[in-house]
């Protein structure tokens, strides 16, 4: 057993490779290693096996001393597909994955791992069994009771992942073998002090500005011909597309649908509360104010000046503490973390302030400011309120026999809104929606649980029939009955949006070339003040502006041109609005003094050093790839990737 460290050199079968990234995850409960195991071992027979017919024992490639078997490729495969059909909810085919060239993003990466092993056994690096079994035995998910190691819990975790202890420390020794000699790349790279300082400067330079803005109009647009909303539409056909409608119908049930329609007698009623009293029953509640003391005298100093009229609150402001900081309202009593805070706050009558309560970390005094009774519901107050209950249990279980009436009903081709009559439960007939959830005039459509029917909806189509989806312990059925391709609208349709689009394109070029040309004429000469009086503008100022910094006066345009260009030069930027433009005039430039060592600094190490460690980490693994003797065997690649070449 792995109670001692017993050394191996049996290497793993590809199997284990896939259950290692489980097992790497230790911190997780062993409920979770167990059905990660599962899973795992369920894609040795999901989708593509028949692929991999005749060639089980064969290998795919060959990397140096390193070979990566079919079988090995076909678990990685399968997981990556299986993992992408949970994430986005559909099925991913084989078919699918060659499209998006998941087969060759596989294969790459077993032969960028296996040139990483190959590399190591030249180099003749070892892992010892020794750090990955004190790990083991640390870790908690693996612990008894008392707390120590359970070799007992180890091997069933080992069992139900289809493993032995040699082959998991075989991996892990590989795994981290590989881990130190990528991270021996990823640790190499340093930041130069000329680097550092000039990224600080980016970062943390600052500029004063004047400006002012001007507004061109309406007016001074020529009012579009034919032939000018012609080229507006046809040099933006995106912008007058329809997106794709379809014509839905969507069936629901949920115990809510059911619930009202369902008979309740008295005697129901009344059982259910007596079984169920807890549920209606309302601890006592309190707002308390605590005042916290370093020491009892200082509490009972206060409590004299209490007693003497004082109000606690005042005391408390004394102290530097704030009203809403030191009152907690409608506290039960369970809340107090403290029981001997807690026991004292509720043993007060209302108003009353408390002696000094010595608690576990502090002394406080405290006030029952409002004090609110427990109780008891009587069933005649929530009668009707435990009816619904009793009603909503009971639709829980009709729920399997209306699910079960559907789906007789839809497989003998019984149209939804005659299902949904009969079975008394909500349909909607949505003539068109658009995969955002949208009719053609824009407006929202609401359907239940939207999100999911829509995705569904759009990755069915017209006559086909589809699963049920469950929904709040119910079900929704859906029905896609036709489809309305994307398409360009008319320009009859859309001629009022292509001219406000080409007046508003029009005054941004004005705005522009009126900036542009302002800033021209004015050279090295003119100043801003002139320029402000020949537009009739007042000169703004903005300060110790940053070119991360985005704030009301100074947007993410008009900050870059103000760092766009040096101190003193006059640039300009479009406003938001589209038919303004302000003019500025650069001011002050101030850069931080540099210091290698400063907090500054160090917060941009920290920022760069991750980024060039996996660039340093990726290129170093690139190049033990392209050094590596990569062999593929092209008729069984041919047959998975559907491929010409081989990687």
């Amino acid at each position: 057993m792995i109670n001692a460290p017993p050394e191996s050199n049996i290497c793993p079968d590809p199997e284990t490779l896939v259950m290692m990234e489980t097992l790497r995850n230790a911190a997780k409960s062993l409920v979770a290693k167990i059905l990660l195991g599962l899973l795992v071992l369920s894609f040795a027979v999901w989708g593509i096996g028949d692929m991999f017919r005749g060639f089980q024992a064969a290998d795919l490639a060959t990397v140096g001393e390193s070979a990566i078997s079919s079988e090995a490729f076909r678990v990685q495969l399968n997981q990556t597909m299986q993992r992408m059909t949970q994430q986005t909810g559909q099925q991913v085919t084989l078919e699918d994955a060659r499209k998006i060239g998941l087969p060759q993003q596989i294969l790459d990466r077993m032969i960028a791992q296996a040139a990483i092993d190959d590399l190591g056994e030249k180099l003749q690096l070892h892992v010892s069994n020794n750090a990955i079994i004190a790990e083991v035995q640390a870790n908690k998910a693996f612990h008894n009771a008392q707390g120590q190691f359970d070799p007992q819990r180890f091997r069933i975790v080992l069992q139900q992942n289809g493993l032995t202890e040699e082959g998991f420390l075989a991996s892990e020794r590989q795994a981290r073998l590989r881990a130190a000699i990528a991270g021996a790349a990823a640790n190499g790279p340093t930041v130069s002090a000329t680097l550092l300082q000039a990224m600080l400067q980016y970062r943390d330079e600052t500029r004063d500005a004047r400006y002012f803005t001007f507004s061109v109009s309406e007016a001074d647009v020529p009012a579009p011909t034919d032939a000018d909303l012609k080229k507006q539409y046809e040099l933006t056909p995106a912008a007058y597309t329809a997106p794709e409608y379809r014509s839905i119908v969507v069936m629901k049930v949920e115990p809510s649908d059911l619930a009202g329609k369902l008979q309740t007698t008295d005697a129901e009623v009344q059982e259910y509360y007596a079984a169920h009293m807890p549920n209606y029953f309302t601890p006592e509640k309190r707002t308390i104010i605590q005042v916290s003391f370093p020491d009892v005298a200082k509490a009972e100093a206060a409590k004299a000046r209490i007693d003497k009229g004082e109000d606690i609150l005042t005391i408390a402001k004394e102290m530097g503490m704030k009203e809403a900081d030191i009152t907690f309202t409608d506290w039960t009593k369970d809340k107090f973390l403290d029981p001997a805070i807690g026991n004292a706050a509720f043993a007060l009558a209302q108003g009353q302030v408390s002696a000094p309560v010595k608690g576990t970390l502090n002394t406080a005094l405290l006030k029952a400011v409002a004090v609110s009774p427990e109780k008891q519901a009587k069933l005649e107050e929530v009668k009707d309120k435990v009816r619904v209950t009793v009603q909503l249990e009971k639709a829980r279980d009709e729920i399997q026999a209306v699910f079960d009436s559907v789906e007789d009903a839809r497989a003998q081709q019984t149209k939804f809104e005659d299902i949904a009559s009969r079975a008394g439960i909500p349909i909607l007939v949505i003539p068109a929606i658009s995969q955002d959830g949208r009719d053609p005039s824009g407006a929202d459509i609401t359907i239940p649980n939207k999100e999911e029917v829509l995705r569904a909806v759009y990755a069915s189509d017209a006559g086909v029939e589809n699963d049920a989806i469950s929904y709040n312990e119910g079900y929704i059925w859906y029905e896609v009955r036709g489809v309305t391709p994307s398409a360009v609208k008319p320009l009859d349709q859309v001629k009022d949006a292509v001219r406000a689009d080409y007046v508003a394109a029009k005054l941004r070029t004005l705005a522009s070339d009126k900036a542009k040309a302002m800033i021209e004429k004015a050279g090295s000469n003119t100043k801003l003040e002139t320029l402000a009086t020949e537009n009739n503008a007042t000169i703004q100022t903005a300060t110790v502006m940053k070119r991360n910094q985005v704030s009301e006066a100074f947007d993410g345009v008009a900050t870059m041109a103000l760092f766009s260009s040096p101190p003193g030069a006059l640039t300009w930027a479009l406003e938001g609005d589209g038919k303004s433009a302000r003019v500025i005039e650069v001011g002050k430039s101030t850069v931080p003094a540099f210091s290698a060592v400063s907090v500054a600094s160090k917060e941009v190490l920290d920022f760069v050093r991750p980024g060039l460690s996996q660039d340093f980490e990726t290129q170093f693994i690139k190049a033990v790839r392209g050094h590596a003797q990569v062999s593929i065997n092209e008729e069984l690649w041919r047959q998975i990737s559907s491929a010409t070449t081989s990687p």
